[in-house]
């Protein structure tokens, strides 16, 4: 990267890259604490904010509400995984934990599964009464660490020792250039003062809502780019975790930019090179509606299927487990006797045996003899990959 790649304003930011003396890094300037410029920008902050506010009035209405979010939450390791390039499908995954790995499932599974455990660990220490304060950089490196734990190479939990660059090939040739591994200790720590515990100041006219949190936050940690790997998926992991620490269901976004996913790097870009925040913005902001909507139009549906399977299972008894199955495959679309028996405390024969009453039904299915049985409920499957 040299001085002519980024503009003006952010050339103060640039330093020599150490071994490249013909090359530039650019050390993240302050973390920004306003929106940019234009009415379209605030417009659209109003209108994410609006369904931020509707999604946590219906999802705290709706019936099952942790069973379905568990499943969207999957659903999100396996979209931000794909971002990166891993090709899991949520199925997959399903199967990896319901089967644990026995049934030696494709290895971007095992990936995806620890992105799960990464956000389970944020959404936990979130939730403790520590809230917002519990976002440090405590928190990134030890979901970091979750993430990467099986690739030593990139020191897990640990900010990167090398010269990184952005795009293929020679450093001379990359499209950005973040700091160097000196810079990133302040950098970081600027950003969790500044906005991952973010606090209006009084010199500021307004506070900034949580949809403009996210998209500064998120931004300037990928111009940070601490990590020698995985920074993309540490750095999708703040946004549902900004949110949740301010009250709100812990949205998930990667499924958008997935969708929108050369629109994505390209206004990153410009953040970083330009400092022109504001295609992020409205990108970050139409994302958020969207999946606001989606997540509400599948938590309804799959609620209205769980009562459906409810009317097919009536003629059982009101004790027995397979009445119990619908709701429970909210949050285990793909299952197994196994999990089922632990899941409810009771044996494999009397799992086996309310697992086969919903098959004949045609609840769920078997796709494959192995090993280890697993079973997927197809219709909740269908549903969650149709948007």
């Amino acid at each position: 990267m040299r001085r002519t790649d980024v503009s003006a304003a952010l050339r103060a930011y640039l330093v020599r890259c150490d071994g490249h003396p013909h090359c530039m890094a650019l050390v993240a300037p302050p973390t920004p604490r306003r929106l940019p410029d234009g009415a379209a920008v605030a417009q659209d902050i109003a209108r994410a904010m609006q369904a931020l506010e509707r999604l946590k009035v219906t999802i705290a209405l709706l019936p099952n509400t942790d069973m379905v979010t568990r499943t969207l939450a999957r659903r999100e390791a396996v979209q931000s995984s794909q971002i990166e390039g891993t090709r899991t499908q949520l199925p997959e995954l399903l199967e990896y934990e319901a089967t644990h790995g026995i049934d030696g499932l494709p290895a971007d599974a095992t990936v995806t599964e620890r992105y799960v455990q990464a956000l389970d660990a944020g959404l936990h220490a979130i939730r403790s009464p520590a809230s917002r304060a519990a976002l440090d950089t405590r928190l990134i490196r030890q979901m970091h660490a979750i993430l990467l734990q099986d690739t030593p190479a990139a020191r897990p939990g640990e900010y990167r020792d090398v010269q990184a660059w952005i795009g293929a090939g020679r450093i001379e040739d990359a499209i950005f250039v973040p700091a160097p591994p000196a810079a990133i200790p302040a950098c970081m720590d600027e950003l969790e003062a500044s906005m991952l515990r973010y606090a209006p100041r009084d010199d500021e006219q307004w506070e900034l809502m949580p949809v403009a949190q996210i998209a500064i936050a998120h931004a300037q940690f990928e111009t940070i780019h601490p990590f020698a790997d995985g920074n993309g998926r540490t750095g999708r992991l703040l946004m549902p975790l900004i949110l949740a620490a301010e009250g709100y269901p812990p949205l998930y976004l990667s499924g958008m930019l997935l969708r929108y996913r050369r629109a994505y790097y390209d206004a990153l870009a410009d953040v970083q090179l330009h400092g022109n925040w504001t295609p992020w913005f409205i990108l970050l902001c139409r994302a958020v509606v969207g999946a606001c909507d989606s997540a509400v139009a599948i938590a309804q549906d799959l609620n209205a299927l769980r009562e459906r399977w409810l009317t097919q299972l009536s003629t059982l008894r009101s004790d027995a487990t397979a009445r119990k199955l619908p709701t429970f495959l909210l949050g285990h679309p793909v299952t197994s006797v196994n999990q089922v028996a632990q899941s409810f405390g009771i044996s494999f024969v009397a799992a086996n045996r309310a697992i086969d009453q919903l098959v004949a039904r045609g609840i769920l299915t078997e796709p494959a003899r192995r090993r280890n049985r697993v079973f997927h409920a197809g219709e909740i499957l269908e549903r969650l990959q149709r948007e």
